[in-house]
Order: C-alpha cells, then structure tokens, then sequence
C-alpha cells in the first residue's frame, strides 16, 4: 500500500512553546493542523484518565480514526499535531513507533532549560487549579520533588525535567534522521532563525515565514474564578471527548475557539506576577539539574544551557 500523506508530532516538552509552534507550522500552506492542536490520541486510556485529559478518537492499531483530525487537501505535505505529554510515556512512544512504520513521521521535541520550565510551571500550576494560589515557590519545590504519583502534571515538573530519561526511549525508537530537537531558548530569542531552521529540517519553503508575525499563544496567567475556571475547563473536556466530531463539531470547535475562548480569557483572568520566586531555591534545581545537562548535552551536542 503507497501511503503518501507525511506527519509532524510535536511530542514534548510540556511548557516550552509547543502551542506557539504548532500555530506557525500550521500557518504554512504546505502543513495541515489538526482541528484540535492536542488530540491525546497515542496516549492510553490509563495515562488519559490519570491526567484528566480526553481524545476524540479512541486509539487502534490500524489507526482508522486518526485522519479525522485532519482535513487535508492534496496541496499539502504534512499533517501536524501537538501533545505535549507524549515524550513521558514509553507505550505512547512505542505507538509512535508503530505509526510511523506507515507513515512517514517527524518527531519534533522542543526542550526548555530544566529550571526556567520548572518556574514557568509554577504559574502555570496556578492558572489551571492543580496547585494551591499561595503555595510559595519553596514548598512548590518540597511537594514536586517529593511527588511519586503520575496524576498531576504541575507536580510531576521536577522529575520531567530529567529529559535524558524520556530521551533515549525515544532515540532507540526513531531514526535519528526523523527526530528533531529543538530549544524555547532559541525560539524566544529569535523566533525567525527558529522557524527557518525547522522548516529546512521538515524540508519546506522557508520564505514563508520571512514576514510573519510571530504571536505568543498560551500565555500563562491568573484566573479570578476557580468555579468559572473550572466549569470553562469542564464543558471544554466534555466537547473534546463527545462533541468534536464531524464538520459540525469541528465548526463548533472552530467557535469556541475564535469566539468563546478568548472572551473566557478576557473575563477570567489577568496577567500573572512572576516576582516571587525564592532564588536560594533557583539555586538548589541549578544544583540538582547539573549532572542531568551533563547527560542530555551528551545525547544532543548543540544544547544552549
């Protein structure tokens, strides 16, 4: 059987612009996004379930429902989603494996420095309800580090931070040739050259992102209402699991997001201080993660930290 449709999966880290890239590759008229960036497939039920999170589409082996995410036309080259949770999981990674066995597949990894992610989901713990609003950023660090479950993805950050862990699961999976790394460092200090390197390693036409604008998605912020954040987040989960099927569910999807989401986030929340971060406890996750950089510099000689 000839298959000629190509994938992108950015498959990890959590909290380091995967949001953002997924909307710039998206843009290009040769990248077909999924109707929803975060489709969850290739995680199983468990993992779903323990995170709070849902796919449309239940996974198979044949991967019948995946091409629902799509609606691609013949212009273009690649399909494109973006799950973050993906790299922590070894049985996803091997679902990976097995899809891209069909498929022609590319899997893109954007790293962060281990303790700039680990502030950044601090906030973000915040923002979602999954950490207490006045847990300072000293007990945030006691509760993450001595965090042993796989429920809470805020108090997961610490041991996630480990990439080489996730890392060589993923090297022994792939060929090094459809793996690529990239870093949030490069990314926020010159989203261009960022985007011009990607699109050279997905081999497409780079001009196009000579005068784009390069707008920030996902922002993190802080929420006025945990009982409105809560039931935004629930009819949200609801959609996705139920509702977001077929070209009306996607056009009600398409809604929710242009229209409902965005007058969500203008009632809802407001920008977040970042101010209050212990630096002797900056110091200490320098210290725990620098034998970690040591590894993962060994696995990807071009690290920035």
């Amino acid at each position: 059987m000839s298959i000629t449709t190509k994938y992108i999966i950015l498959a990890g880290t959590s909290k380091a612009a995967t949001t953002s890239v997924f909307n710039y590759l998206a843009d290009h008229p040769k990248i077909c996004g999924s109707h929803i960036k975060q489709t969850n497939y290739f995680l199983n039920q468990d993992t779903q379930d323990s995170l709070g999170l849902h796919s449309t589409y239940s996974y198979t082996k044949d991967f019948k429902d995946y091409k629902n995410y799509f609606n691609s036309n013949n212009q273009e080259k690649y399909n494109l989603e973006a799950t973050p949770d993906y790299m922590y999981y070894p049985e996803t990674i091997y679902r990976l494996q097995s899809f891209s066995n069909l498929y022609d597949t590319k899997i893109v990894l954007i790293l962060r420095h281990p303790v700039s992610r680990f502030k950044s989901w601090y906030n973000f713990g915040k923002q979602q309800g999954s950490i207490d609003q006045n847990i300072t950023f000293k007990d945030y660090y006691k509760k993450s580090k001595e965090y042993l479950g796989d429920s809470n993805p805020s108090l997961m950050a610490y041991k996630t931070g480990f990439y080489s862990n996730y890392l060589k699961t993923i090297f022994d999976a792939f060929k090094r040739e459809d793996i690529i790394i990239c870093f949030y460092e490069d990314l926020t200090s010159n989203p261009q050259d960022f985007m011009l390197e990607l699109s050279d390693n997905l081999n497409i036409e780079k001009q196009f992102y000579n005068n784009y604008n390069f707008s920030h998605f996902n922002k993190t912020v802080k929420t006025k209402s945990k009982l409105l954040n809560k039931t935004y987040n629930g009819f949200r989960s609801f959609y996705i699991k139920f509702l977001n099927k077929g070209k009306l569910g996607v056009k009600i999807g398409q809604y929710l997001k242009n229209i409902l989401s965005p007058l969500y986030k203008k009632i809802n929340t407001t920008k977040i201080s970042t101010d209050h971060v212990d630096q002797d406890i900056i110091k200490k996750l320098h210290e725990d993660y620098q034998q970690e950089i040591l590894k993962i510099k060994t696995l990807i000689p071009k690290t920035p930290w």
